[in-house]
């Protein structure tokens, strides 16, 4: 039996003997040193001995690829790392700007929060996404009355802004319904008696806004220019796929957050959400509707344009459409006006 890490070895080294001759010569001069030396004929070679005579061949030849390919993933990872220092640097920034002007806009209750609506659209809602969420919560709680109405109405609002803060991206809508749930338990454990009533808000206001995010892109759809379609092609595909699965949406967001929460409340949230969807289809329907309508849409979109689609691709007009409709998930060329706002005024008439 051939022992495949000295056959390895020995094409390795048979390899480098024959410097730099050109491709097509090496390859017949190993093919022939596997009859000279191993007796062996290709045909006969098994797959995990093709594998390993291949194998050997790739890392001769593409030694200095390989060199250059990790030198370009160390430069990428310490890129990576300057952009996230630089990213948290801004996040900083940012802060330290909006609070400046907070001390010099004076008490003016509206101008406050103006600059607060502005505040919140400015930086980035996932990185104060918990604090904004447990923040209302306890608000709603000390207000006392009509909480859970109150707190669908609030979580509504803050998950809505979150969504619309980036194109529709399954990751991040994870990530965004995972730390405001997460939030919603920590304040439900603390506060036993007012359990049920602070998660099923929640969990109503999440499905809200999700349907009413939906609803919104459906619409984009429908009047979006043809050339942005085609811009977004590829992205409306993976959109589709996320749609097509959204009712596996909070089966993957319960199952995650499992490892890091008290496990009976994550039962009793996976126990609420089924009362809910129970109650309600709408946004499994909405979803449907959205990928049927997403589907005959791609089906008019072909990859290879015409010299005219190509033209129109590259128009002023089409790359002005591309940075007016970045945000998939949002019709409006901004985020949706007064959505903190509306939050806000909810918490004080209650």
């Amino acid at each position: 039996m051939m022992n495949l890490e000295t056959f390895k070895r020995d094409i390795k080294t048979r390899y480098r003997t024959l410097g730099s001759a050109d491709l097509e010569s090496k390859v017949s001069s190993i093919v022939e040193s596997l009859h000279n030396e191993w007796s062996v004929a290709p045909d006969a070679l098994s797959v995990q001995e093709m594998k390993m005579f291949t194998g050997a061949m790739i890392e001769e030849e593409g030694e200095s690829l390989y060199h250059e390919l990790e030198e370009l993933l160390a430069q990428k990872e310490r890129i990576e790392r300057q952009i996230a220092r630089k990213s948290e640097e801004l996040q900083h920034l940012k802060y330290n700007l909006f609070n400046a002007l907070e001390k010099h806009f004076g008490s003016d209750e509206t101008t406050l929060e103006r600059l607060h609506q502005v505040k919140i659209q400015s930086i980035d809602l996932l990185e104060i996404l918990e604090e904004i969420t447990e923040s209302a919560v306890i608000t709603t709680l000390e207000k006392g009355s009509d909480i859970e109405e109150t707190l669908e109405e609030i979580i509504k609002e803050i998950t809505f802004e979150s969504l619309n803060a980036n194109v529709l991206n399954a990751v991040r809508i994870r990530r965004i319904l995972s730390s405001i749930l997460h939030s919603a338990m920590s304040v439900a454990e603390a506060t036993p008696n007012q359990a049920d009533t602070i998660l099923r808000g929640t969990l109503r206001g999440i499905h809200t806004a999700l349907i009413k995010s939906i609803e919104k892109f459906r619409q984009y759809l429908l009047y979006v220019p043809e050339e942005v379609k085609a811009l977004y092609r590829d992205e409306y595909k993976t959109i589709e796929v996320e749609l097509d699965n959204v009712d596996t949406l909070f089966t993957q967001i319960f199952h995650g957050l499992k490892s890091h929460n008290n496990p009976a409340f994550v039962e009793k949230l996976e126990r609420l959400n089924e009362e809910i969807t129970t109650g309600s289809d709408e946004l499994k329907r909405l979803s449907q509707e959205t990928v049927e309508l997403l589907r005959s849409r791609l089906a008019r979109i072909k990859r290879g344009v015409t010299e005219r689609g190509n033209k129109l691709l590259k128009s002023k007009s089409a790359q002005e459409a591309k940075a007016m409709g970045a945000r998939a998930w949002s019709v409006a060329k901004s985020a949706m006006e007064g959505a903190i706002k509306g939050a806000k005024d909810v918490m004080e008439k209650k």
